[in-house]
């Protein structure tokens, strides 16, 4: 009977470890499944977040000269420089024409980088482009009776910019009234193809901002499951964190590396698109960094708190410390303040800062009290 007994409690106690790690790698995707919704609703999708975006976008080398040159030669193709040019020249020069167009032309495009350098330029260059991502956001959130497309389409409209450097770089006169309405017109997505992107988004914005909850309960969930080896079911979870941040970064720079590849044909292109897909992606970068630093700082407090030697001798030697708890408590906030400034994602918002301030809270006090209550069997 007592076999049977021990048998039942052991089948149980297994049961349970299983379930533990199941919901621990049940944790780590919901996580990392609420911090993409994040990304995507408070950055793509938010109008502040985006204008940050367009805005570091415009500030670089490489895409300010891709712009200029796209804007030019937009120009050139749907102006007539070169009637334009001998319009303004006396009947026995007109031949020149030809000539100075293209003297023009090689000219505009150093001419047009120059004024993407000026503030009020690129100021237009943000208005334009959140205004197109405001238009894709409402076509999204299904709000269509609020948008006016492009003949079904969302469209970025370059004609205000290409106008205002036309106006700067060419002396042609009236570019305005030379540019055919589409010119500087570039399709962003056609109306029609949106319904899948619309549940899409839907979801996202459902659980951007509650996911990352649920995956802590789920966590804390696995941890309680795994009575008896809840050390080894914590380090479980840091490796998970850690190895999903790495992950996110190898993932980032592949599809980065993708993206340039089947996106810039031209060698010319590439290197404002690498830019792009860096400055678009550099908030989710950051986040992966966070969960690598979160993986790594649990994985040393785990190993801390464990049971080999070299971890017991590095708890007797920290014991005059950890047992002045304000000591301890300053050296905890010299280090949270540490990683708030090389990692300013971490002191970004309350909600953020709050939780990392309860974590670094109860992992003092567990690791305090398994340190005294070493002191004392010592003693």
């Amino acid at each position: 009977m007592n076999e049977a007994v021990g048998v039942s409690k052991r089948g149980l106690s297994r049961m349970r470890l299983i379930g533990a790690r199941a919901l621990t790698v049940v944790a780590i995707l919901l996580a990392l499944v609420g911090m993409l919704a994040f990304y995507v609703a408070h950055t793509a999708l938010d109008e502040a977040g985006f204008e940050t975006i367009s805005r570091n976008m415009i500030e670089n080398d490489a895409i300010r000269t891709q712009v200029s040159n796209t804007v030019v030669d937009g120009l050139f193709a749907n102006v007539d420089v070169e009637a334009a040019v001998a319009e303004r020249l006396p009947p026995a020069q007109k031949g020149l024409a030809p000539v100075l167009a293209g003297l023009l032309h090689s000219g505009a495009y150093r001419a047009a980088e120059a004024a993407l350098e000026r503030p009020r330029v690129q100021e237009a260059w943000v208005v334009t482009t959140t205004a197109t991502q405001r238009q894709l956001v409402r076509l999204l959130d299904d709000k269509t009776k609020f948008v006016q497309t492009d003949g079904g389409k969302v469209v970025l409209d370059l004609r205000p910019i290409m106008i205002d450097l036309g106006d700067q770089v060419v002396v042609i006169g009236r570019v305005a009234e030379k540019l055919p309405d589409s010119a500087g017109k570039i399709t962003i997505v056609d109306e029609s193809q949106l319904e899948t992107a619309q549940t899409i988004t839907r979801i996202l914005r459902a659980v951007a901002n509650w996911m990352w909850l649920i995956a802590l309960a789920v966590a804390a969930l696995a941890i309680w499951l795994a009575r008896g080896r809840r050390r080894i079911e914590l380090r479980a979870l840091a490796i998970g964190v850690l190895l999903v941040g790495l992950l996110m970064l190898a993932v980032r720079r592949a599809a980065g590396g993708y993206l340039v590849d089947h996106l810039a044909k031209d060698d010319s292109v590439k290197p404002a698109v690498r830019d792009a897909w860096s400055i678009l992606t550099q908030v989710l970068a950051d986040r992966a960094w966070v969960w690598i630093t979160l993986g790594v700082v649990t994985l040393v407090g785990v190993w801390f708190v464990g049971e080999t030697r070299r971890a017991g001798q590095a708890r007797r030697a920290a014991q005059p410390v950890l047992q002045n708890r304000v000591t301890t408590y300053s050296i905890a906030a010299v280090s949270v303040l540490g990683l708030g400034l090389i990692a300013p994602l971490f002191a970004r918002g309350w909600t953020v800062t709050l939780f990392l301030l309860a974590l670094v809270i109860v992992g003092v006090e567990v690791v305090r009290n398994i340190v005294q209550r070493e002191a004392q069997q010592t003693h």
